[in-house]
């Protein structure tokens, strides 16, 4: 089967370029050809190459140059059996109504249903949980933030919006992350028998999870980005009034600010910034980590974070926001907390940190929880079922174009 991807970066940049990273290699190994059709580029880029068999430049969407071109170019010249779509800005013309050849998206985030982008109000911060609307008119959500040029705000078209999500509603399939994700793109008119369920999962392989060590130590892995609640993981960390150490591995733009957050919370010395740490010494903190923070303000699809915690045998403690429960089975593997309540969250992490057989028994059973339900290889299976044109069992799946 040929498979060509399609998403607005190549090269490492977020956790969707990981995805789309260990999907094609897992596909390449099972006798798959990939081709990548993207904008910009992220880091690592020969690592990315590797697993393609082709890579495409598309003007549609973003890049520019010499060397560009349309989608529908690309799409006529490598001639696919399916396109996958993962993070495009928006589909190409004609992309929703390609002939012979299934097109299938999976929604990794808020963004083909929500304005900002952001998944939650920007008054008040709470997770929206309604479809595009009055509502996004009166948070301001036609306003965002403008990346270049004097006025630091743009117009952001919420008919648009609208327009968007009704091309979208053509493509064969859309696989959601999360019941979350799942459930917003119902909400906002979605055919119910076109929208399924799809976990992306990793290959980060087997790693032998070691015991939650005694020390009491925090770790919290990501972007440094206001929709990641590390200001509500530091006024958390304010209120313990046991011994303890946090370390924040991530970059991002609300470092400085975070910095300054930290130090006028009386936390210096105690929470330390690693800045951005590379995939192969991540180990080594989830190792010396008792407990994985994951305090997000937005609605988490299905957080990566959340996966290698738990391969790691390590329990979390996150806000019970977007698809954090998808992966985190509360008093099981970790604890949820209710949406950005910071002391109940100080009085989760308490819990945690101070009784080192109950951190043991949720790490165990959090490593055993992503074997039985979460391995690469089903996740694997799901998509060749999609791929092909079943319903994400590879086994029943039915021919989908000619190169199949």
């Amino acid at each position: 089967m040929k498979v060509l991807f399609a998403n607005n970066i190549f090269g490492y940049y977020g956790g969707v370029e990981q995805v789309i990273l260990h999907t094609a290699r897992g596909l390449r190994a099972r006798g798959h050809s990939c081709a990548l059709a993207y904008g910009t580029e992220g880091r690592k880029l020969e690592e990315f190459a590797a697993v393609f068999d082709t890579i495409f430049p598309c003007s549609e969407f973003g890049v520019q140059g010499t060397e560009t071109g349309l989608f529908s170019t690309i799409v006529k010249s490598w001639n696919p059996d399916t396109v996958f779509y993962h993070k495009v800005t928006s589909l190409p013309p004609g992309a929703e109504r390609l002939e012979r050849m299934r097109t299938i998206r999976m929604q990794h985030d808020t963004d083909l249903f929500c304005p900002t982008g952001l998944g939650y109000f920007r008054h008040g911060r709470r997770v929206c949980h309604y479809p595009v609307g009055w509502r996004c008119w009166c948070d301001l959500a036609f306003l965002g933030r403008a990346s270049q040029g004097p006025i630091p705000v743009q117009w952001v078209s919420i008919p648009a919006k609208h327009r968007e999500m009704d091309r979208n509603r053509d493509l064969d399939a859309i696989l959601a992350v999360s019941s979350f994700v799942r459930g917003q793109l119902l909400a906002n008119g979605f055919p119910s028998d076109r929208v399924h369920l799809c976990h992306p999962i990793l290959d980060l392989g087997d790693p032998a999870p070691t015991p939650p060590p005694e020390d009491p130590k925090i770790l919290f892995v990501g972007a440094l980005l206001r929709g990641k609640g590390i200001d509500l993981l530091l006024r958390s960390l304010h209120l313990l009034d046991i011994p303890f150490s946090a370390v924040i591995a991530g970059t991002g733009k609300s470092e400085h600010k975070l910095k300054r957050l930290s130090a006028s919370l009386g936390l210096e010395g105690r929470v330390k910034f690693l800045g951005w740490i590379p995939p192969q010494a991540m180990p080594a903190e989830y190792a010396a980590a008792k407990v994985v923070a994951v305090p997000s303000r937005g609605p988490e699809s299905f957080t990566l974070v959340g996966q290698e915690s738990m391969r790691h045998g390590r329990p979390a403690v996150a806000f019970d926001v977007g698809g954090n429960s998808n992966w985190l089975e509360h008093e099981k593997t970790g604890l949820l907390v209710p949406e950005q309540d910071v002391k109940s969250y100080a009085q989760a992490l308490r819990r945690v940190l101070t009784d080192t057989a109950y951190a043991r028994q949720l790490g165990e059973n959090a490593a055993k929880r992503i074997r039985e339900r979460f391995s690469f290889e089903g996740y694997l299976d799901k998509i060749e079922g999609f791929l092909k044109g079943g319903n994400g069992n590879a086994d029943s799946a039915k021919p989908a174009g000619a190169n199949l």
